[in-house]
């Protein structure tokens, strides 16, 4: 069908036979969803590979673990909150360090409660330890560097207590942190551990309730609206920081479930819109329990080099994947006592290809690996984000027949048939990848290749009309002077 990807499938049997998928039974039902926002079975992406308890990792036995980081070289760092220590885990899942007390410049320095953790590329390591109310920075051998407490600033109140509850830390070496009960943005600070002000600020979201308060406060006097209650923005619920640089967050409740994960640029703005520019992530469909809608909480989120993006929901214990561009490629795992489902999920971490998931209430972490079907559209998915459109097609091809329900690997393929000209082709898998955007423009190209192929004629046909509409007035012109001569 295509020149170019006649060429490309002799590397689908190579593409196939690639390392790390798996070939087992989910504990799960994997979905996607389609144009009316209705879920339909897809198969699943991630499999539960292996479950590690502290006591098999060699660390002991884990007490309400909360946050998970992996860093460049692949070590493992859990957050054992209630065990009040940092355990190191290396690439053989075995604990490497135990990190429960630092060396404070002579003086031994305690954790009281670590909640989250963060490593730098140099091997530093970012503590935030909410009960004591530090953001401790330590050095790979357990020497603190910095320690970071409520600032004083004209911007932070008084009244306000620092509860720092996550912390990452850009290439620049700008300290973000979450700190609970903050609701304008991350607090930020400089590589010295001084507050330079807040980033990235959740708006108030505009709800019927939102709109009739703002009515009612034009209408009041200066007193009055200073007694009614403050409109506040949504609370962050965790962060990341990405390859590109970018600042990565997750909000826990989403009262109109839009930007539930947001993609920071350096100016703190949104930029990940997600499928069809709707910036809407987790679940779609609803129930409701006890008279309480039950929608997708995002506790925690993680990125990896190729741009893939996991959120990790505490509702119903899923963990939803998407491309760079907020697209969704994966949903997978639930609530359950199997091994692949969650009991209370508290953090994810991307590790070598594969996924990690920290469960509190379990205590363990499960790795999931990609089957085969996952392993196809990730790397369809790496191909078309880096433009090689008909290279991706061919493995787009093969998704599709394992997934009718896969609109994205429709979508591949259109941008492949659009890119070698083959409009009317292209437009009929974006109407099955029900994508209008890419539709309208095809329809658009298609509208003006076909202006330009019968241009000549068109042309010819109006410069003949013209020049014989031209003539006709002249030789009409002519015959009535002469009517007129005779006359006379």
């Amino acid at each position: 069908m295509m020149k170019r990807m006649l060429a490309a499938v002799l590397l689908l049997p190579l593409l196939i036979a690639a390392p790390s998928t798996v070939m087992a039974e989910a504990p799960y039902q994997s979905y996607v969803y389609n144009e009316w926002d209705q879920s339909k079975a897809a198969p699943a992406s991630y499999l539960p590979e292996r479950t590690y308890s502290g006591i098999e990792l060699g660390a002991g036995t884990f007490s309400e673990p909360q946050d998970m980081f992996v860093d460049n070289h692949n070590a493992i760092y859990i957050a054992d909150t209630g065990n009040k220590r940092i355990v190191k885990l290396n690439e053989r899942f075995e604990a490497e360090a135990i990190i429960d007390k630092l060396d404070d410049n002579g003086k031994e320095m305690t954790l009281a409660s670590p909640i989250g953790i963060f490593v730098t590329d140099d091997g530093a390591i970012y503590i935030a330890d909410k009960d004591s109310g530090r953001i401790i920075r330590a050095s790979a051998d357990g020497k603190v560097e910095l320690v970071i407490e409520k600032p004083t600033d004209p911007l932070i109140p008084s009244s306000f207590q620092f509860k720092p509850t996550k912390v990452a830390v850009d290439n620049a070496g700008r300290i973000y942190v979450l700190s609970e009960g903050q609701f304008y943005g991350l607090m930020q600070f400089n590589s010295k551990g001084e507050f330079t002000g807040y980033f990235g600020s959740n708006r108030v979201e505009v709800t019927p309730a939102v709109v009739v308060e703002t009515f009612w406060k034009n209408l009041l006097s200066k007193e009055q609206r200073s007694a009614m209650m403050k409109l506040l923005p949504i609370e962050y619920s965790n962060l990341d920081i990405g390859a590109d640089n970018f600042v990565y967050t997750t909000t826990i409740i989403s009262k109109n479930s839009r930007e539930e994960i947001k993609k920071l640029n350096p100016l703190g703005n949104n930029v990940l819109m997600g499928q069809q520019g709707r910036a809407d992530f987790g679940d779609k469909e609803f129930t409701f329990k006890q008279g309480v809608k039950q929608d997708t909480s995002f506790v925690d989120l993680s990125t990896d080099a190729d741009g893939f993006i996991a959120g990790l929901d505490r509702t119903r214990g899923r963990v939803f994947e998407y491309d760079s561009e907020g697209n969704p490629i994966a949903v997978f795992g639930s609530l359950g006592n199997q091994k692949g489902t969650f009991l209370q999920p508290a953090a994810i971490a991307y590790w070598k290809g594969e996924l990690l998931v920290l469960d509190a209430a379990k205590r363990n972490v499960t790795r999931f690996a990609l089957s085969e079907y996952g392993d196809l559209v990730r790397q369809a998915t790496v191909l078309y984000n880096q433009g090689l459109y008909e290279e991706a097609a061919v493995i787009w091809q093969s998704v599709a027949k394992r997934n009718a329900n896969n609109s994205i690997a429709y979508v591949g393929i259109a941008k492949a048939l659009e890119k070698e000209g083959s409009f009317d082709e292209a437009l009929v898998y974006y109407r099955q990848g029900t994508d209008r955007s890419g539709y309208s423009d095809t329809f658009g190209q298609i509208r003006m290749q076909t202006v330009r192929n019968n241009l000549p004629i068109i042309m010819t046909v109006f410069i003949l009309a013209l020049a014989g509409y031209y003539g006709y007035k002249a030789i009409r012109a002519t015959r009535n002077k002469r009517r007129r001569e005779v006359s006379r």
